[in-house]
């Protein structure tokens, strides 16, 4: 299966996680066919939202936290990600939905890697393809890399292999979306790729991570054990 690291070549620190990334793909003995993604960059954000919807989708997600705001259309509160440039939350999105296109148009499961991603275990998604009813299936453990992800590993490890992505609120709780455990790191199938695109259309674009909620879609999956973690002490493309 083909696996995209999003990476950035003209950034030292996000091609030194890539390698260490590729190395441990190697020392799990992971079966992907590992392929370079080049990360989306704030100078390109509307050539490639062309490229990827045909025409241009407006952002429709707070920038910052006096933008907070309850989306009525929705149901859900959506709430600014804390970021250096919020153009590079818009780049990072864009980067991933490219990648759906890529799985929409070539009609190709694949897996979607951010460079700060790590497999701790091997991992054959051959084992998993099984099941028809996931579109996207979450490889990361959630505990340091998603809000709650104490409560979110507390639910999700009550049982072994495919797992619902958890309900971590209460309804006392503003209605935050709820996916998988970052995005760093996860399989998608193309009849999932092509309805977050349509969704992105609907709504506007939001975060990869926000838009890819259980709200929208209940074919979202996490498995237990987890395959993949997060590189320590380093940042995704939204902080370098």
């Amino acid at each position: 299966m083909n696996a995209f690291i999003i990476t950035m070549s003209n950034n030292g620190k996000s091609l030194e996680m890539t390698k260490v990334l590729k190395e441990s793909i190697l020392n799990t003995e992971t079966n992907l066919q590992v392929k370079h993604f080049e990360a989306i960059q704030p100078p390109q954000l509307y050539k490639h939202n062309v490229d990827v919807f045909g025409d241009f989708v407006p952002w429709k997600y707070p920038q910052e936290q006096t933008q907070d705001k309850l989306d009525f259309s929705t149901g859900m509160f959506l709430k600014a990600y804390a970021a250096n440039d919020p153009n590079r939350v818009m780049a990072c999105a864009l980067s991933h939905m490219k990648l759906w296109k890529w799985s929409a148009d070539n009609n190709e499961t694949i897996v979607v890697l951010e460079h700060d991603a790590v497999f701790q275990e091997k991992f054959d998604p051959s084992d998993y393809l099984h099941d028809p009813a996931w579109g996207v299936l979450g490889l990361n453990d959630p505990r340091g890399n998603t809000r709650k992800g104490q409560l979110f590993h507390t639910i999700v490890s009550g049982g072994n292999g495919i797992r619902p992505v958890p309900d971590i609120d209460t309804t006392q709780e503003p209605p935050l979306p709820l996916g998988i455990a970052g995005n760093s790191a996860y399989v998608i199938r193309p009849f999932a790729a092509r309805e977050l695109l349509t969704k992105c259309k609907e709504v506007g674009l939001w975060p990869n991570d926000a838009v890819m909620c259980k709200q929208f879609f209940p074919w979202l999956r996490v498995v237990y054990p987890y395959y993949t973690n997060t590189q320590p002490n380093v940042s995704s493309t939204t902080q370098l």
